[in-house]
């Protein structure tokens, strides 16, 4: 029996049905052109597959077929992949009309996919990894049935073992449920042509067909995340999914519970518009530059205002990257942008504290402490920036805080390896943004001026001493490797 590797599989997607459900929210757009998160479902499905490794895709639509070519073939977001129009002139019919459409062009194993069910790369990925004999198919299959949306709605399947039984909406006794990824076989079309009939076949029909013979395997998608649009609840299930999966786990506690739940709102409204991600990058930088310039003046008022915009460019801080995953424009430059502007604003609202509180002060050895603690800072920035280079170019500190973070694991009975830790948690940007405002709000300018002027400090010798270690540690691991 010969097993196939998946990887450069092409992909076969189904986008010609009229998606009658949800014409009451698209019109006469086809519901694969339906954006979701600012992006078309369809185009979203694209992009997902084509960072699984996918590269060639044959798109079989019947209604509206000229809207998809008109959207899609103007984009310059596919243009590096390879995509075959197919129309499928019975439309009307079952789905499995519209894979028989594409019989010709498909004559070695291929991913199947839905135009409106959403799905997460690596799920792709491990699907692609799975070897599948010639005249068997792959159905990915969810068993957590208790998490599905709308479980009534969906495609019920037995699984025994590896094997599909029986598929069928209306099953009464089931232990899976179809999430609309398949990986196979040419065979599928011999299935689907033995079914079909003047009113057409459903894929359901194939694969029925197929799991009588016992060539229907299941793949469990097991944690992975998956989503069908057919109707505007499951849209709007869609949509808090998407925003609720922004969320990284590097987020503080602040950043969890105050920070996201406001950006993800103001990334919502801003994907519906001609706004890029960088642009927002730089919004947040002005805000938080305006936060700093207003603080110089060290009045109760000016403090508490530049404090103020200082946490709002913190939640503003989130939208760049958010907007920039829900659409798919993430880039090395915009990693890069959104850190040194991100650091550019810290060293500008610490020298501003510094200046405020240092000036009305008038002692020397306070303005030098607080210069001094700056200047570190400033150092500690550069050297992160430097570990970034050495390992790999991408401007995202999400990288080194991990780095740090699996390292002190390793390290966490040591003493001052528990301490460097918690001087790396203080020193996230949702901390200490919240904590600066408190004191502001307060009155507390010399309490700021403390906390940026030892906070500084303490977080410049946690990330010496961390970024020498992880050089270290990753010399050591390259050394190891190739000898």
């Amino acid at each position: 029996m010969d097993h196939h590797s998946r990887r450069a599989a092409p992909a076969l997607i189904i986008a010609g049905g009229a998606g009658v459900r949800l014409q009451a929210v698209t019109g006469p757009v086809p519901k694969p052109l339906l954006k979701l998160c600012g992006v078309p479902l369809i185009k979203r499905i694209i992009l997902t597959a084509a960072r699984a490794g996918v590269t060639r895709f044959v798109i079989v639509t019947g209604y509206e077929a000229d809207r998809f070519h008109e959207v899609l073939s103007n984009d310059p977001g596919l243009d590096a992949l390879e995509i075959e129009w197919v129309h499928n002139e019975r439309w009307q019919l079952p789905n499995g009309v519209s894979a028989l459409a594409a019989r010709s062009r498909l004559e070695e194993p291929f991913v199947l996919l839905m135009a409106d069910h959403l799905f997460e790369q690596r799920t792709l990925e491990r699907l692609l990894e799975e070897p599948v004999p010639d005249g068997e198919c792959l159905l990915a299959v969810d068993r957590k049935i208790d998490r599905v949306y709308d479980v009534e709605d969906a495609t019920k399947v037995e699984v025994r073992g590896d094997k599909v039984v029986r598929i069928d909406k209306e099953l009464q006794a089931f232990n899976a449920v179809d999430t609309g990824m398949f990986l196979c076989t040419p065979v599928l079309f011999d299935a689907l042509d033995a079914v079909d009939g003047p009113e057409g076949c459903a894929l359901s029909d194939g694969i029925r067909a197929l799991a009588a013979e016992g060539r229907m395997r299941a793949f469990d998608v097991g944690d992975g995340y998956w989503q069908d649009v057919d109707t505007p609840e499951m849209l709007a299930h869609g949509e808090r999914t998407l925003l609720g999966r922004l969320v990284k786990p590097t987020d503080g506690w602040v950043a969890r519970h105050v920070n996201r739940p406001v950006s993800t709102r103001i990334s919502r409204w801003l994907v519906r518009t001609p706004v890029t991600p960088n642009m927002v990058t730089l919004a947040t930088f002005l805000t938080g530059l305006a936060g700093a310039w207003s603080v110089l003046d060290g009045t109760y008022w000016s403090v508490l205002l530049g404090a103020l915009l200082f946490q709002v460019s913190s939640i503003l801080d989130g939208c760049d990257g958010e907007v920039a995953v829900l659409t798919y424009r993430e880039s090395k430059y915009g990693s890069w942008l959104d850190t040194i502007t991100d650091n550019l604003t810290y060293l500008a609202f610490f020298a501003a504290v510094v200046w405020a509180y240092a000036g009305g002060s008038g002692e020397t050895v306070i303005r030098f402490l607080g210069l001094g603690s700056v200047a570190v800072v400033a150092a500690s920035i550069l050297v992160m920036y430097y570990y970034l280079l050495q390992t790999g170019g991408s401007g995202s500190l999400v990288r080194f805080n991990r780095a740090f973070a699996a390292h002190a694991v390793g390290r966490r009975h040591h003493l001052f390896s528990r301490l460097l830790n918690l001087f790396r948690m203080m020193a996230k940007r949702d901390f200490f943004t919240m904590l600066l405002l408190c004191f502001a709000v307060l009155d507390l300018l010399n309490w700021m001026f403390w906390t940026v002027t030892a906070g500084g400090l303490a977080m410049g010798l946690a990330i010496f001493i961390s970024t020498g270690r992880l050089l270290a540690r990753d010399r050591a691991v390259a050394e190891e490797t190739s000898s």
